[in-house]
């Protein structure tokens, strides 16, 4: 009876099995692009490719908070990012008044709330062990609180300075400016989390909690630390949805909540932390925003949108957990 020999994988099959997720999602946004150009014509002009890029990185970014959070594990789901954009939207728009002086003064208080609202929420959740879910949940209603008590009996004066209405709204040529921030941020993200010590700590500490802790890590501070960049990028958004809008009002980042959630899932992000690749989640940002278009243009409407992404959350969630029990 002879032995059999396992052959060697190829180069095609190892890229295939590392980068799955990332692949699936591209050819999910190919097949929604093909479908939308069956069912409506003109789906695939470039302008219209260019738009849905550009609403899409404002998804992918507040999917980098996400991605970040989880990617630490311990259940970890930041629900107040939407609100958090919101209100530095709404506390800034006076400080820029359309002036690009102030802008830094801008920046300082988005960083400003950004840390002390994520470090509330990394706190509560590392070392309170509360849950991320209810935690982050009640931080935006608080937010929203806080916003409304602003916002009583007077309307929200001010608007974004020239040079951030430049970077998050214009275009260079036909190609929008926002598409080549989210350019850059990828690279960042991507050399800090697979070249850098600190996206080895992250992915080992949502990987395995124990082998971390008897490996010298602080876990406790690991997870803390994430959440607080969860706060300072959700911030910064704020700024970006102003400059993008040119007015701030209430209620401008939380529809981003639940698309952010659904693009790191599509993106490949395991909810169960200890990994993440940004590319991916990017693609999975595109594929919602793909889905989005072609839902509106079919006259779905925001109901359809809606019910789009929890059928696609259901199903890519029943995928993941099939995944979990064949192992």
């Amino acid at each position: 009876m002879g032995v059999e020999l396992n052959r060697p994988k190829s180069i095609t099959q190892i890229i295939f099995e590392k980068y799955k997720k990332v692949v699936v999602a591209f050819i999910l946004i190919i097949l929604l692009f093909v479908l939308g150009e069956i069912i409506l014509s003109n789906f695939l002009r470039v302008d219209q490719v260019l738009l849905t890029l550009k609403l899409a990185s404002f998804t992918a970014f507040f999917a980098l908070c996400q991605m970040i959070v989880i990617s630490a594990g311990g259940g970890g789901l930041d629900l107040s990012v939407g609100y958090m954009a919101t209100m530095t939207a709404v506390f800034t728009a006076s400080i820029m008044d359309g002036q690009n002086g102030n802008l830094w003064i801008a920046v300082i208080v988005a960083l400003a709330f950004g840390v002390a609202v994520g470090l509330s929420n990394g706190l509560l959740t590392a070392y309170l062990k509360l849950p991320p879910l209810v935690v982050t949940m009640a931080m935006a209603n608080i937010l929203q609180g806080i916003i409304n008590v602003y916002t009583a009996g007077r309307n929200i004066t001010g608007k974004p300075s020239p040079i951030l209405t430049i970077i998050a709204a214009k275009s260079t040529g036909s190609f929008p400016n926002v598409v080549f921030i989210l350019i850059v941020l990828t690279i960042l993200v991507m050399i800090v989390l697979n070249k850098t010590k600190l996206g080895m700590i992250l992915f080992g500490v949502g990987s395995n909690e124990r082998t971390a802790y008897l490996s010298g890590f602080n876990v406790k501070l690991v997870r803390c630390i994430a959440f607080t960049i969860s706060g300072v990028l959700a911030s910064l958004i704020g700024l970006l949805l102003i400059g993008n809008m040119g007015i701030a009002f209430k209620d401008m980042g939380s529809n981003y909540v639940m698309p952010s959630i659904a693009a790191a899932v599509v993106g490949g992000v395991s909810l169960s932390g200890g990994d993440g690749n940004y590319f991916g989640v990017i693609l999975g940002a595109i594929f919602l925003q793909t889905l989005t278009n072609l839902l509106i243009a079919m006259g779905w409407g925001d109901a359809g949108k809606w019910l789009g992404f929890g059928i696609v959350l259901f199903a890519l969630l029943i995928v993941y957990v099939s995944n979990r029990r064949t192992r």
